[in-house]
């Protein structure tokens, strides 16, 4: 079965986001975007909630832009290809080709999805979503893109313990380093 796999960016003080939703504080760079493209490698599926959706829905005229970066083409063509989970009470028919809409985060719909992945499936922001996935128990790896600023209020990644084991730390020339973590083992 393939892996859910989260990729989040996040202050030194464990925040997604500032309280107002700002991400200002994310500090962009030729190493964190290689470290993105290659970490579409992870997956053949992008599992989202509604906002992050409609956010990356951006990516999807990217793909052949010839004014667009060689890095936002990739990403493009990339997400273009991938199956597109959707979790969203509100989104109607989807516009992007590829996308499945979920009404609930049903534990078995999960690992059914998981099942059908060959490469895995990648959770980019929906921070939501991450939180209720971290519930059930149901996230693989948590690869979060810590970033050299703390913001000291905000969003957090985290609403209750979460034990985890570092499987891999890379201090990119930007100054983010990415944690990679997988849930602790019970016992």
């Amino acid at each position: 079965m393939a892996e859910l796999h989260v990729i989040l960016a996040t202050t030194l003080d464990a925040y997604v986001a500032g309280e107002d939703g700002s991400l200002d504080w994310i500090v962009m760079g030729d190493d964190r975007a290689e470290y993105m493209v290659a970490s579409l490698d992870w997956a053949d599926t992008l599992m989202l909630g509604r906002k992050s959706y409609q956010s990356f829905m951006g990516f999807r005229a990217l793909a052949d832009d010839p004014n667009a970066s060689e890095v936002e083409r990739t990403i493009g063509k990339r997400f273009n290809a991938m199956r597109k989970v959707v979790y969203s009470t509100t989104l109607g028919e989807p516009e992007w080709e590829g996308t499945e809409v979920y009404r609930d985060i049903v534990p078995a719909d999960v690992e059914r999805i998981k099942q059908e992945s060959e490469r895995g499936v990648r959770l980019d922001g929906s921070i939501s979503v991450v939180q209720q996935l971290t519930a059930l128990r149901l996230i693989d790896q948590y690869h979060l893109m810590v970033h050299p600023t703390a913001i000291g209020r905000g969003r957090p990644l985290f609403v209750e313990r979460v034990e985890l084991e570092l499987t891999g730390s890379r201090p990119l020339d930007s100054g983010v380093v990415v944690l990679s973590y997988r849930p602790a083992s019970a016992g």
